[in-house]
């Protein structure tokens, strides 16, 4: 550390105007790159997140657009009923309600296959929203917290390694020259003043964008909500049931409890006779096994 600011100095004495006049660089050269460096490189960092995040935010649909992408949503769910045409219609969309709907049907499917009750397809769907949502807003906000914490202590990592320098220059012959001490006080001290720069502005970015995340989540939660329940009374009705009948009759073998649970299913989702043989005849086209909820064991 010492040599670079020797280095610094000479430069100068000699004539290096530009060092001179850049007070950024003078600083971290005086209070030594090693802590001086990694911290200018943090402040640069939570500056590019906090703008980064806040294009994020200040981008994410008002009420009027997020109607306008919902409506959109919906009409598809009812013009396709495949759901994986669904979800190619929502990747088209590049907004957080894409990001959260595919995770949302993603987990649909699967809980369709675990053929779980319809409330607590539901709630586990709602849960999946609220995740996702955060997932998508609290992404790189670790990296300012974190950011507020190291600043700190390396500032103060800087301070103490300067301090044991001073002090080591007293030790030398039981005395040392009180200005070159101060002198190397001074510049401890500069690390110190250095990391609560970066990690104040850190503490205030973060605190701020996690209001911000708090706020939009609470904004879009009832379009997520609209959704889930949309998905499950339209898309999923059919849906579902088709799953369940794959599931079923994937080994070509119905047990007395998949009959049970078949019919039941049947009677809750509200499956008419009409639909109930349009999907039997797709289950035979995907397994070529034939549905029959009568019989055990086909």
């Amino acid at each position: 550390m010492h040599s670079l600011i020797l280095l610094f100095q000479e430069n100068q004495q000699v004539g290096g105007s530009w060092w001179r006049d850049n007070w950024l660089i003078s600083i971290i050269f005086k209070g030594g790159v090693e802590i001086m460096g990694p911290l200018f490189i943090f402040s640069i960092i939570v500056l590019a997140v906090l703008l980064e995040r806040l294009y994020k935010y200040y981008t994410i649909p008002n009420e009027a657009k997020s109607n306008k992408i919902l409506e959109d949503i919906n009409e598809n769910i009812k013009k396709f009923a495949d759901i994986d045409k669904v979800v190619e219609y929502i990747k088209t969309n590049k907004t957080i309600f894409s990001y959260i709907f595919i995770r949302v049907i993603q987990r649909y499917k699967f809980l369709v296959g675990e053929k779980r009750p319809i409330l607590d397809m539901r709630n586990e769907l709602l849960d999946t929203s609220d995740i996702s949502a955060r997932d998508y807003l609290e992404e790189f906000l670790p990296v300012i917290n974190t950011i507020s914490s190291i600043a700190t202590m390396l500032g103060l990592l800087g301070t103490i390694l300067g301090m044991i320098s001073s002090f080591d220059e007293i030790a030398k012959g039981g005395k040392g020259d009180p200005a070159v001490v101060a002198g190397g006080i001074s510049i401890a001290l500069l690390t110190t003043a250095g990391g609560l720069v970066v990690a104040i502005p850190a503490v205030l970015a973060y605190s701020f964008l996690k209001r911000r995340l708090e706020k939009i989540i609470n904004q879009i939660a009832p379009f997520s909500n609209h959704f889930v329940n949309f998905l499950l009374k339209d898309l999923a009705r059919l849906s579902t049931y088709k799953e369940m009948l794959l599931t079923a009759y994937r080994d070509g073998k119905l047990n007395k409890d998949e009959q049970l649970f078949l019919k039941e299913k049947r009677l809750e989702l509200n499956i008419s006779e009409e639909e109930f043989e349009k999907l039997a005849k797709e289950v035979l086209d995907e397994t070529g096994h034939k549905v029959n909820l009568d019989k055990v064991g086909e």
